[in-house]
């Protein structure tokens, strides 16, 4: 700048000495050389404004005034000038010592000048001093001392020292901060017309800053600085308008005004000149011209411009499709900052679109660059890499640690994900109150999958206090912003009259309607309606169309039911091999059913290979989930030793718990262990007690299951009551053992149950029963249970058939005529 202030100056004097009428106007010289000035960035706020005071010296005292400049202090010029004229030069010739203008630059003699000229009164001189102080100009810095000659200055009514004085009580400097005074003393420069104060003031109007919002001052001041051409404050006007009212009116003043500014090459105007062609905003779109003015900005780094142009590229909007430069486009913003630009590239680079391959070590750098620039987005997004392992090592503790920083800033999908780890004891130690707490937060502001969880927590009394109410609501509220679970979770409401009277066929609407939209929860639901014709008529082939359509969704209590029926062909035709690859996939997602039916199914061999130890496997991850079919099942296992080692106390304890749970069967086999002192001190009375309760059970889960089995209930405690009967006479009783098995075998009043069959086979066999032997050879004849062993069935069958029993003779005949085993 001093150079250039330098070439004015000097263009000047040649023109005035020897070629006097070249100049024709000297003020159009003045204007057309300073106009270079505005990409200048200048020290200070009033830099500008003092050569513009150069120049109406310049322009109004000619040639006598750059005689005072330069030749006053030589030729004793304070002898012949007034002292208010001396103040006058000696200010000015302090500047030009700061400048180095016309002088060699001496920033001490500035400072000397100024302050000579300051003591004598100059409020010009007083706030170039201030300045001084100010930024150590000459003399050590001194914040507190150039408040105080700003202050002197701005008493005086000078513009700049009143603006430079509202920028010490703004910002601290020299004062401690105060945002009123700030405000009153850009006020006073403003009503003067100094620019800058205009400009600054607005911003002031705008966000409450020291005075209460008033956009209509704002646009006042505003308009002041437009009307002089001012570029900067032509575009705020734009936004102004902009974003007062949004009436057509204010668009097209709007328009107006960017224009204005764009016109003048102001970058951020020509942004939101071409964003009105783009969306319409006081004229008509025309993308073609928002396509050229974001180009025009795009090359000059303006960074949302960047991102827009990107976006036309990739839409083909006001030119041809181009992929390749939308991401070209989107890096470009993106490496000049643009959190939005950042944020946007890791999701393309998460989900490998837009041309772009997936890397999810990208998509987490990008997610990173925006997080640190505290962009909410960014900051949860990153948070899902961490929790979930994408890009990166999965650590809930930093997911934790990010989430929470989004969510108090009022992140919703944060705040829902806060919620779920402090629900699941993730990252951090488990907390029902405070997950349910984010879920709330997420919940007020209107979030439908936080309204859905609330709901839960409501209806089940995790966090907050049980409230079938309150979840009604929250589920309600969710359904009515269509969240498809929320629907189910409304329907299972209206079914079991949870927060509101039973209304069957309300649910079944709700159902339907979540599940023609692919809810798996509600085909799922729907699919037990029609199974059992609950409010609805019974149809076990539509119960099997939905329960197909939830298992498709890979709904895991779907995948079970549908195994169910596979297994005994209910609705479909019977499919052993389905049913287990059902069972798998349902177990697997650690559906707790699932996982014993899965057990049993590898350790029978019935629909896959038998394979004991998968068995015993499957049946413990039941167990450890508190399934009470399968601590039943898993004792027969510890009572026989199938699969595991042999441990009868175990054997109890889980037939009790599984008793515990209601199990019917479980009652029997606990009732046997204290008849026979299995696991346990014989207790013949507390054992008849137990064969008693699951005799009479007629209300149990089991007599519900069996439904299936009998044509009646009546049959079922007829059996029950067989069985009971046969419990009670096997303690010393080889035959009543037998029968037991039998019992088992052919599920007669309990459910089929070869590895009980075979436990109680081999024990009737062991006290001697000669039907007992006939049938443990049966089982080890054809692996049943235990491994093919043909010479141990061999021997079982002679021992049958020599004690007597028919059918082993007639085998053991079969056999002497050359029949082999496998043949028998």
């Amino acid at each position: 700048m001093y150079q250039l202030l330098n070439i004015i100056i000097s263009k000047y004097l040649l023109s005035f000495y020897y070629y006097k009428d070249i100049i024709l106007n000297k003020r159009d010289l003045i204007a057309k050389e300073s106009g270079y000035l505005e990409k200048v960035h200048v020290m200070s706020h009033n830099q500008i404004e003092n050569f513009n005071g150069l120049e109406i010296n310049i322009c109004k005292d000619e040639i006598n005034a750059i005689e005072n400049y330069f030749e006053s202090h030589d030729k004793n010029y304070n002898e012949s000038k007034t002292e208010k004229k001396e103040l006058i030069e000696l200010n000015n010739l302090g500047y030009c010592y700061q400048y180095g203008i016309g002088k060699q630059k001496d920033e001490f003699k500035a400072f000397e000048y100024y302050l000579k000229s300051a003591e004598g009164g100059n409020s010009d001189a007083q706030n170039n001093l201030g300045y001084c102080y100010q930024n150590g100009i000459g003399i050590t810095k001194d914040e507190k001392k150039a408040f105080e000659w700003y202050l002197k200055a701005a008493n005086e009514g000078d513009l700049r020292a009143q603006f430079n004085l509202g920028i010490c009580y703004q910002n601290g400097i020299g004062i401690g901060k105060d945002n009123k005074a700030a405000f009153e003393w850009f006020l006073k420069s403003a009503k003067g017309e100094y620019s800058l104060a205009q400009n600054i003031l607005i911003n002031y109007y705008q966000n409450e800053i020291g005075i209460e919002n008033n956009l209509e001052e704002a646009i006042y001041w505003y308009s002041k600085a437009a009307e002089n051409g001012n570029k900067v404050a032509q575009y705020n006007l734009g936004n102004c308008y902009k974003n007062r009212n949004s009436t057509e009116s204010d668009m097209r003043k709007a328009f107006k005004y960017f224009k204005k500014s764009a016109d003048q090459e102001y970058l951020d105007a020509q942004f939101e000149l071409g964003n009105c062609y783009n969306k319409g905003i006081g004229t008509e779109i025309n993308k073609t011209k928002a396509f050229n003015l974001y180009s025009v900005a795009a090359k000059k780094k303006h960074v949302i411009a960047q991102y827009s142009l990107g976006i036309l590229y990739e839409y083909g909007e006001g030119t041809g499709i181009d992929l390749e430069k939308a991401v070209y486009w989107f890096n470009e913003a993106a490496e000049n900052g643009y959190q939005l630009a950042q944020f946007n590239l890791g999701c393309y680079y998460k989900l490998g679109i837009l041309g772009v391959e997936k890397n999810e070590v990208k998509a987490l750098e990008y997610f990173k660059k925006a997080a640190d620039q505290e962009y909410l987005d960014g900051q949860a997004a990153l948070g899902i890499c961490y929790d979930e392992g994408i890009g990166t090592k999965i650590d809930k503790a930093k997911a934790l640690e990010l989430y929470k920083t989004a969510a108090e800033k009022g992140h919703i999908s944060a705040q829902i994900n806060l919620g779920l780890l402090y629900e699941y004891g993730e990252g951090t130690e488990k907390c029902l109150e405070k997950a349910a707490s984010w879920y709330g937060k997420a919940a007020e502001n209107g979030d439908a999958l936080a309204q859905y969880y609330l709901g839960k927590c409501y209806r089940y009394g995790k966090g907050v206090d049980k409230d079938e109410k309150k979840a009604f609501e929250y589920y309600k509220k969710s359904a009515d912003q269509e969240y498809l679970d929320a629907y189910s979770a409304l329907g299972y409401c209206y079914q079991k009259g949870i927060g509101i009277e039973v209304n069957i066929t309300k649910a079944i609407e709700l159902y339907k309607f979540a599940a023609e939209k692919g809810s798996d929860v509600a085909q799922d639901y729907l699919g037990d309606l029609f199974y059992y014709g609950e409010g609805i008529e019974k149809d076990l082939e539509q119960a099997v169309y939905w329960y197909n359509k939830a298992s498709e969704n890979e709904n895991e209590a779907a995948q079970q039911s549908l195994a169910y029926c596979y297994k005994f062909g209910l609705g479909i035709e019977q499919d052993e091999m389905k049913a287990f690859e059902l069972y798998k996939k349902s177990a697997e997602k650690g559906h707790i059913s699932a996982q014993n039916s899965l057990g049993f199914i590898y350790i029978v061999g019935k629909g896959a290979n038998k394979d004991i130890e998968k068995g015993i496997y499957w049946l413990q991850k039941a167990e450890i989930n508190g399934n009470g079919v399968t601590y039943d099942n898993l004792g027969i296992c510890y009572e026989l030793g199938i699969g595991i080692n042999k441990d009868e106390i175990k054997a109890f304890e889980l037939y009790n718990k599984s008793a515990e749970k209601g199990y019917v069967n479980a009652k029997f086999h606990l009732g046997y262990c204290y008849v026979n002192g299995i696991g346990t001190n014989i207790d013949k009375k507390k054992g008849f007690e137990l064969y008693n309760e699951a005799a009479e059970a007629e209300n149990s889960d089991v007599i519900d299951f069996l439904k299936i089995f009998y044509e009646n209930e009546e049959g079922i405690v007829k059996n029950l009551s067989e069985a009971n009967y046969w419990y009670q006479k096997s303690a010393d009783d080889n035959t009543a053992l037998y029968k037991l098995g039998e019992i088992y075998e052919l599920g007669k009043g309990v459910n089929k149950n070869a590895i009980r069959a075979f436990g109680y086979y081999k024990k009737a066999a062991e006290m001697g029963c000669i039907n007992g032997k006939y049938k443990l050879g049966y089982y080890y004849l054809h692996g049943i249970i235990v491994d093919i062993d043909k010479e141990k069935a061999f021997n079982l069958y002679k021992e049958a058939a020599e004690g007597g029993n028919a059918d082993a003779q007639e085998l053991l005949a079969l056999y002497d005529k050359g029949c082999s085993n496998a043949d028998v």
